[in-house]
């Protein structure tokens, strides 16, 4: 049973929430500060985060972006009422795999979470299919650093040196590979990581940004007003615009 760490000092949301879970099969474990979550989330056997940002001791944001240096790749959503876009950005830049602002639709909740743990379930690798599943994007990239996926081991090496990726970014990053030389529809693209295109495209944007940061401006390229795509060879500057 997937166990989520629910992060919020309201008790009635609480109380609301972890009642919600608990009847979809989910343990629930619920903390009141940063501080607890801190401490939670070090321990290790957390699967995913809901993370509200207004805490009493530490703002949210703070705290992601913490464990995010320390290398802590827990899966988190981000809980709020904060519902400005550049506010959703931030949140998801810093390390965030998802946002939902509150009040929320409950079913829709619980799809962001399965499909988060869904994606995250499969960190510990799956049986591969040979030299097949290690693909080189070096070409994507002319002049850049090489950059080589491990579709069998969930790797990704930049110059040699592995790139620590959160586990949606993979999830993006390995729809995209599986595809590459075909343009995918952000829709397609939100179904297949997230499970739902409902209220996501922000969240797909922003792991696209993070991609293209860790891995190289050119590797993800913007097929505008339609979705995105890895291409075969380089392609023009003008296509890699958000």
């Amino acid at each position: 049973m997937p166990q989520v760490l629910l992060v919020d000092d309201d008790p009635r949301f609480v109380k609301v929430v972890a009642s919600l879970l608990s009847r979809r099969n989910l343990q629930v474990k619920s903390v009141s500060s940063g501080e607890l979550a801190r401490q939670a989330l070090r321990h290790g056997d957390i699967d995913l985060a809901l993370l509200d940002l207004n805490l009493p001791d530490i703002d949210g944001l703070s705290l992601i972006h913490e464990l995010r240096e320390e290398g802590n790749d827990t899966p988190v959503i981000l809980l709020t009422a904060r519902s400005k876009p550049h506010e959703q950005v931030l949140g998801l830049r810093l390390g965030g795999d998802d946002y939902v602002t509150k009040p929320f639709d409950p079913e829709l909740l619980l799809a962001r979470i399965h499909a988060v743990l869904r994606r995250s379930s499969a960190a510990a690798g799956r049986p591969g299919a040979g030299r097949n599943d290690l693909v080189d994007l070096s070409p994507v990239l002319a002049g850049g650093s090489p950059v080589l996926v491990d579709l069998a081991a969930r790797q990704v090496f930049k110059d040699g040196v592995a790139v620590r990726l959160a586990p949606m970014e993979y999830a993006v990053l390995e729809f995209l590979v599986r595809n590459r030389g075909r343009a995918v529809s952000k829709e397609e693209i939100m179904v297949q990581v997230w499970g739902t295109d409902r209220g996501v495209s922000r969240t797909l944007t922003e792991h696209i940004s993070r991609l293209r940061r860790k891995l190289g401006e050119g590797l993800v390229v913007t097929r505008t007003g339609y979705g995105y795509i890895i291409p075969t060879a380089p392609d023009g500057p003008a296509a890699r615009a958000q």
